[in-house]
């Protein structure tokens, strides 16, 4: 829009603010551009805003601290302020301007085998001897593709996971070998992650993943004692070692990779350790919160005030030793920064699990919860049609009280499915909601501090 001495700025009402060595940071939860730090020069300006001084007035201010600054430079730094979305004039933006309306980038789990290596504490998975076929495997990825294209999307992410889905390695290459191919033809994009304990990536896996571009995820609990407490071999023994050495494998092959750290009440304690063993090692790492299942033995849940005292202590590591790449999409949960959204995930919208014997699920967590296969149908009809949430279509707005919510189109209420488990309904708002409001605080201070050390965007 064209700005003028007459117009006058005003602050979005939900925009989260703090200061972090003397500079204010930003950031609308409405809002697609992320969080903005503010330099001295343009927090003054920032200051000036009552949501009734109109750029004239705000001149006249401005002047008296500084009589050299022009009517230009003032509406130079409200049309960046407005283009970061932290003002608007006339009428805020309405969070339906921001949502992407239509998902381009499918998510596809592909549920490759029952086996496993290990038992762990927590782990949601039936451990039989059942493996995906390589027939499963290419039917399920040509109709992906077909149905995939049909729909509008333009990229496919294909994950591959078990039971340890390592065990399965020659199947998981038949597919991306395969999907490479339908790409080409089909105009697709894909990329390809495994989902792995670590205990199996020797030196030659690790230059396989990397030759056939396979990005991993690795679980790691914590330090020795902590992850041999719930990540286990069938004889009880701990899995820290086997994952360290399957981890230095992949960091001397320069595999991108990640960790998964699942929380619970064995390992919270030790986050802080953790976190500092991950930032030295320059690993990306990812914080989710313990969901319990049928196939679990042992209380794993922890106190609200504990887990927020012990994320808040990794966040205090993370704090004094910032990394140069955003923590935002992985340190906190289901809680995804990126842009306003709807929905948790992409259940029943961008999201296809696919078993072993290719049948369809909703949820990698709904193993034994089919909604059709991949032999029949239109697949990403089933997704959509044959959904387990309850009212069909429902969407943060249809959940209370997160519907009134600030943080609502960042963090929609939760897993659905644990809602469910908790409170019996789906429209409530997540059992980790006071957890939630805690830390999202807490994370975009972590931001906030990246862009210090790393350069001032505003």
């Amino acid at each position: 829009m064209n700005l003028d001495v007459f117009s006058v700025p005003k602050k979005y009402a939900e925009s989260h603010s703090g200061v972090i060595d003397g500079c204010l940071y930003l950031y609308n939860p409405l809002s697609l551009k992320g969080l903005a730090l503010l330099n001295q020069e343009a927090q003054v300006f920032y200051d000036y805003i009552d949501n009734t001084r109109n750029l004239s007035t705000i001149l006249k201010l401005a002047k008296e601290q500084d009589p050299n600054i022009t009517q230009q430079d003032v509406i130079e730094v409200f049309e960046s302020f407005l283009e970061s979305d932290i003002i608007y004039f006339d009428q805020p933006k309405a969070p339906k301007d921001t949502f992407i309306s239509k998902p381009t980038q499918l998510g596809v789990w592909m549920h490759i085998t029952n086996q496993c290596n290990l038992r762990c504490k927590y782990c949601y998975v039936n451990k039989t001897s059942e493996v995906m076929s390589k027939e499963v495997a290419e039917t399920a990825t040509k109709n992906i593709f077909r149905d995939a294209k049909r729909h509008g999307f333009k990229h496919i992410t294909f994950k591959f996971s078990g039971g340890e889905a390592l065990l399965e390695l020659s199947t998981i290459l038949f597919v991306t070998d395969l999907a490479k191919k339908l790409a080409k033809e089909t105009g697709l994009e894909v990329e390809f992650v495994v989902l792995s304990n670590g205990v199996l990536i020797t030196e030659e896996v690790a230059k396989t993943l990397k030759e056939n571009g396979i990005r991993a995820s690795i679980s790691l609990d914590g330090t020795e004692k902590y992850h041999d407490a719930q990540r286990v071999f069938a004889n009880g023994s701990g899995s820290f070692k086997f994952a360290i050495n399957g981890i230095e494998n992949l960091l001397a092959q320069k595999v991108p990779f990640n960790v998964s750290v699942t929380i619970t009440n064995k390992n919270a304690e030790n986050l802080p350790e953790l976190t500092k063993y991950l930032l030295d090692k320059d690993i990306p790492f990812a914080f989710n919160f313990y969901r319990e299942n049928p196939y679990v033995t042992e209380d794993l849940y922890g106190e609200d005030e504990k887990l927020v005292e012990y994320v808040k202590k990794a966040y205090e590591v993370i704090y004094n030793n910032v990394p140069k790449n955003s923590l935002l999409a992985g340190i906190l949960d289901r809680i995804n920064f990126v842009h306003p959204h709807r929905h948790t995930c992409g259940v029943g919208n961008s999201y296809i699990v696919v078993r072993h014997d290719g049948t369809m699920v909703s949820c990698q967590m709904t193993l034994e919860q089919p909604i059709g296969d991949v032999f029949h149908g239109d697949l990403v009809a089933t997704m959509e049609n044959e959904c387990f949430i309850e009212p069909k279509g429902l969407t943060v707005e249809g959940k209370t009280p997160c519907n009134t919510c600030m943080w609502r189109y960042i963090c929609c209420g939760g897993c659905p499915l644990l809602t469910k488990e908790h409170k019996g309904v789906y429209t409530a708002n997540s059992p980790y909601c006071a957890v939630y409001k805690e830390l999202i605080p807490e994370v975009l201070k972590l931001e906030a501090k990246r862009l210090l050390v790393y350069g001032i965007n505003k």
